[in-house]
């Protein structure tokens, strides 16, 4: 009776545990990508405000612009992760990443905005 009730049991357990592993390793996978893809534009936004403070400025008063780019994204993502993202979300995850660090609405430049959606 035991033999047979695990015989009847077993294959859909074992159906849902590879469902369920699966589905946990998409999850993993993509949370990885994306903490990568946050990295990857926390450097360049980082290397912009670097190189925006070691510029020579001749008058004091004048706002420090920094430079940052969705190319700028792109590279890093690709030279420090191996990671190919396209353009679309490279400048999603910059805007947003902009927002967040309260450099949305300062002297940063960035091209984000001058391609059409």
């Amino acid at each position: 009776m035991c033999a047979a009730l695990l015989a009847a049991v077993l294959p859909t357990a074992r159906h849902r545990i590879q469902q369920y592993r699966a589905e946990h390793a998409q999850r993993t996978a993509a949370d990885h990508r994306r903490r990568q893809l946050l990295h990857a534009v926390d450097w360049a936004i980082s290397t912009a405000v670097r190189e925006c403070w070691s510029r020579q400025v001749d008058d004091w008063r004048a706002p420090r612009i920094m430079l940052v780019s969705v190319a700028d994204v792109i590279r890093r993502a690709e030279a420090d992760f191996n990671l190919h993202v396209s353009r679309e979300e490279a400048r999603a995850v910059l805007r947003e990443r902009l927002e967040h660090r309260g450099h949305l609405h300062t002297t940063l430049v960035t091209d984000d905005h001058d391609q059409a959606p």
